[in-house]
């Protein structure tokens, strides 16, 4: 009679919970660096766009100009000379009133801080409102100020495409086509800003 063999069934272990390593880095605002931020985001995204929009609707201007020329009496071209100019000036401003709200609105953050958590394969980037910081809420009805609604979390992946970084004397920038994170260097360890180069930089 053959020897009966006895089979033990093997389970698969469980699978260890996986946690992702992250560095933080806390840091607050300077208009100053903010701003050099915010001009290097316009040149990096959006600039060429606004160049080209300029250039498109005064070539188109150029072409109604030599109907009008040709023909003076062309109501509709003298029409279509108005709008194209018209554009072009709106596009060629842009920038500059864009800017000047932007700076009008920085007051309403100064005192705000931010923590950025970097992760192996995104970044999050969370908004801390000052408790104490009340000039800016609106009152409700009965005439007490309203909280702070939470601000969402920002969430970067590293795997992002329009993903880039900049870094000058006074800051550091993580930029993507609809967000951008700058941090002033004056809130950076010398380990921090290691941190972001090793880890960020592409």
């Amino acid at each position: 009679m053959p020897d009966q063999i006895n089979s033990t069934e093997i389970t698969p272990t469980e699978q260890a919970e996986y946690t992702s390593s992250c560095d933080t880095i806390e840091y607050g605002f300077n208009q100053e660096s903010w701003l050099e931020g915010y001009d290097m985001y316009y040149k990096m995204y959006r600039r060429r766009r606004t160049i080209a929009f300029v250039v498109l609707f005064l070539v188109l201007a150029l072409l109604f100009v030599q109907q009008v020329v040709m023909d003076p009496s062309y109501g509709v071209g003298w029409t279509c000379l108005a709008i194209c100019l018209a554009v072009a000036v709106v596009y060629a401003l842009s920038p500059w009133y864009e800017r000047k709200n932007v700076i009008k609105a920085l007051p309403a953050i100064e005192n705000d801080r931010y923590v950025m958590k970097i992760y192996p394969n995104k970044i999050t980037i969370r908004t801390i409102i000052p408790s104490d910081d009340s000039q800016y809420l609106e009152p409700d009805e009965s005439g007490n100020l309203k909280p702070y609604p939470e601000i969402p979390e920002t969430v970067i992946d590293l795997s992002d495409k329009t993903l880039k970084t900049a870094e000058t004397d006074k800051m550091f920038a993580v930029y993507t086509k609809y967000t951008q994170s700058i941090i002033p260097k004056s809130d950076l360890s010398e380990e921090e800003l290691l941190v972001l180069r090793e880890r960020v930089v592409k």
